[in-house]
């Protein structure tokens, strides 16, 4: 899931051109529903995989995944739901399609149903839509649709939404989703032929007497500096310590503050190159802290992959069943700045300098 805010005046192709840029991929087999709010801002952008059948039955699994987004887009005090399907298998005017598209408007009643729904079997340039789903005869249509229902693409690619998110993010539209795990697949911990340094200790540290807090300050300055250093070029050594330092709880805690700086880019490739190279709680950690990044940062598709790969390392990380659970649920990013004030208190108990925050908060 994915926050964001637009102004400007919607209208069915503009809106489902954009809708790769809200998720930072390209959708495949999806079905994606956009919370649209006071002023016909999109509030929210969610998105599944389309469980259905050859036939085109809808699987249990989606219909628990409509009571589950139902129940969110109740919390995001939804005014209208737009829903897109985009799925390969069928054609544009296939009534598995409609039936999907009923099964959605009644778990989202809550809020409405769903206001108008549209299918297209791929986001590119040219592709053709079509509206499956028309708003009922005394609710005007809450986005500009052509009178024949249908039309085609623009290039999400270089769609404003896009460019825009480009310029202010610095990351390009992914191919799919299967990108951002590619980003993730753990790589060797050491290039080196013979290594003689040992693993670093893989459990989490909590200590509280004087010699704990010199060591913990030690570990915190030690990943200020490695972000602020830039792409990390990581030797052996310096890895035990990094991983020495994420499993020390104070010391993450108080790196999550980094995530709202100016040093947030540089925090993003020293976590993520720390998750490719560890594994178990080490990787579990790392990914956490690449997933509240993300997650802060309004990037709810990057933020799941993240836990993912966490609690995939350690089932039992308490800090990413804690997010994975939020996001799931529809927790608005701008919450997590609760656990932003904790970290920057946590740095100065350490003695640690982290810079004052500069994000904007999201959703």
């Amino acid at each position: 899931m994915s926050s964001s805010k637009s102004r400007s005046r919607l209208d069915a192709a503009s809106l489902l051109t954009a809708i790769p840029a809200l998720l930072g991929f390209i959708p495949e087999r999806s079905i994606i529903i956009l919370c649209v709010g006071p002023g016909r801002t999109v509030r929210a952008t969610m998105r599944h995989d389309l469980a259905v059948d050859d036939d085109g039955t809808p699987q249990p699994a989606l219909l628990r995944v409509f009571a589950e987004l139902g129940s969110i887009c109740a919390r995001y005090g939804a005014r209208d739901l737009l829903v897109a399907i985009v799925d390969d298998r069928f054609a544009l005017d296939d009534p598995c399609h409609r039936r999907v598209l009923a099964l959605a408007n009644r778990e989202f009643s809550a809020s409405g149903g769903v206001s108008i729904g549209f299918v297209l079997n791929e986001f590119d340039c040219g592709a053709a839509w079509s509206v499956a789903w028309r708003p009922r005869a005394n609710r005007p249509a809450p986005i500009a649709v052509p009178k024949a229902g249908a039309g085609v693409l623009a290039d999400p690619r270089t769609c404003p939404t896009a460019i825009a998110t480009a310029v202010s993010t610095g990351r390009r539209l992914l191919s799919s989703r299967s990108e951002m795990q590619q980003m993730l697949v753990p790589s060797p911990r050491c290039a080196e032929p013979v290594c003689n340094h040992l693993d670093a200790p893989n459990e989490p540290l909590d200590g509280v007497g004087a010699q704990d807090t010199a060591e913990h300050r030690r570990l915190l300055a030690l990943i200020v500096d490695r972000v602020q250093a830039g792409p990390p070029k990581l030797d052996c050594s310096t890895l035990n310590e990094l991983e020495r330092a994420i499993l020390t709880l104070p010391v993450r805690d108080a790196a999550l503050a980094l995530a709202v700086t100016d040093l947030r880019d540089g925090a993003e490739l020293l976590w993520r190159e720390l998750t490719r190279r560890l594994q178990k709680q080490g990787r579990a950690s790392a990914a956490t802290m690449l997933a509240h990044l993300h997650y802060i940062g309004g990037e709810g598709a990057y933020a799941g992959v993240a836990l993912d790969a966490a609690l995939a390392a350690d089932p039992s990380w308490s800090l990413a069943g804690l997010l994975d659970r939020a996001l799931r649920n529809g927790m608005r990013p701008n919450t997590l700045w609760e656990m932003i004030d904790d970290s920057y208190r946590a740095a100065a108990e350490l003695g640690v300098v982290i810079p004052n925050p500069t994000l904007r908060a999201v959703g």
